[in-house]
């Protein structure tokens, strides 16, 4: 009887802790009619009065209980409580929310103190400091629990984040104050960022990055690119793009050729960003030849396998443009045995903005022949796709078969 009463005991206390702790910051209540009594408690004291879970438990009950609430009930049991064990970081926590209650700063504050000491490196006590902080509009002294967080359980710092924007509203206010200044956290920050879609507070704390030193690896700043020309920021992404260059060794064009890799003279020069993205749709194979060329050694080929209307759009890269500015593009393209009336072509057209312009479709054998495209750019232009296109057709003959090969391709400023 006495194990089954301590079972009892044991379930309502766990129940009252993961109240207590929820409480603090989310609201919740969970708890309902009937709830523990004070019997149960009481006859807890006297079965095992050295027993410190008891006089927790009338502690909880003298908050919890409308009928019976009594502050200063619950500090005396919290206090006993303590005095049977002292280490148990829950018990402080616990008092220093009674102080807070009964307005009592300097022992809420002392309350606190003691339950981080007796488990420093802990995510309860942090968590519950920095918001009991919050809740008593102390910012300053919120900080460093949060930061703390932030720094050695980052698995968490998406909820911080989400605590503090609902604070203060300023992601400027978090990257100096909040998020701590080394790699992981700044990178975890960005991270958050990102998936927000706040592309001003991701600049900053890139350039913050970069201002300290910080190392990032390719794939970092891949992501920071790609996520740059999904906020249209094509002039920032673009910047980003060339110092990644300089940084790998690798050179800038310098001869007006707006096209990265154009001669596909490598597979890849970064994989992202303004690089080619590259790959095969149903009833083609797309590869880098190095056996035919218009220059250098090495050209794109697409071969179609004729069981397909293919709709090919699969080789394309974004470039930087200006608005209200004429353009050149250019290409060679090789072919053999391209069936159907509707054959590869290389096309152009911008993003967010109205404009597009594609060369002449062509079929049949041809040795390197020029595909050319003029255009201008719309007044609101940032940026456009360069992409090698097939358009499916509603024919007959509509399934295509044969080999392209594509190579050198440029786009340039026409200058008035």
């Amino acid at each position: 009887m006495k194990r089954i009463f301590f079972y009892l005991l044991v379930l309502i206390l766990s129940i009252g802790m993961a109240y207590d702790l929820l409480s603090t910051w989310r609201g919740v209540s969970f708890l309902k009619p009937p709830y523990p009594s004070e019997e149960i408690f009481l006859k807890a004291l006297r079965f095992a009065p050295s027993n410190p879970d008891p006089f927790y438990g009338l502690s909880l009950f003298y908050q919890w209980d409308f009928r019976s609430m009594d502050l200063k009930k619950s500090l005396s049991y919290i206090h006993q409580a303590i005095e049977r064990n002292p280490l148990e970081q829950t018990y402080w926590i616990n008092l220093a929310k009674i102080h807070q209650r009964l307005g009592e700063k300097k022992a809420f504050e002392r309350a606190l103190e003691n339950a981080i000491f007796v488990n420093p490196t802990g995510y309860q006590g942090r968590w519950v400091a920095g918001n009991l902080f919050l809740q008593g509009e102390d910012v300053a002294k919120a900080l460093p629990h949060f930061s703390y967080l932030l720094r050695y359980y980052p698995e968490q710092s998406s909820l911080v984040y989400d605590v503090w924007l609902k604070v203060v509203d300023n992601p400027d206010f978090l990257l100096e104050k909040l998020v701590p200044g080394e790699h992981s956290s700044l990178r975890s920050y960005l991270f958050y960022l990102y998936e927000n879609n706040d592309s001003e507070s991701a600049k900053k704390v890139w350039q913050k990055r970069a201002s300290l030193g910080q190392k990032v690896d390719r794939s970092e700043t891949l992501r920071h690119i790609d996520f740059l020309i999904s906020q249209n920021e094509f002039n920032e992404a673009m910047e980003v793009w060339k110092v990644r260059l300089q940084e790998e060794g690798l050179s800038i064009p310098t001869d007006g050729n707006l096209i990265t890799n154009g001669s596909f003279e490598k597979e890849k020069i970064l994989g992202g960003g303004f690089d080619w993205k590259i790959a095969e749709a149903k009833g083609t194979r797309v590869a880098f030849d190095r056996s035919v060329a218009f220059e250098g050694k090495t050209s794109i080929k697409i071969t179609f396998d004729g069981k397909e209307n293919v709709d090919f759009y699969h080789i394309q890269q974004i470039v930087s443009l200006k608005p209200n500015t004429d353009y050149s593009l250019k290409a060679y393209i090789r072919t053999k045995e391209v069936t159907t009336k509707s054959g590869p072509k290389i096309e152009v057209y911008g993003i967010g903005s109205t404009f597009h312009s594609s060369s002449e479709s062509v079929v049949g054998d041809n040795a390197w022949k020029e595909l050319s495209v003029a255009f201008r750019t719309s007044p609101q232009s940032q940026a456009g796709v360069v992409r090698v296109r097939r358009e499916k057709i509603d024919k007959f003959d509509r399934l295509i078969s044969g080999t392209v090969w594509l190579d050198h391709i440029q786009l340039t400023e026409v200058k008035p």
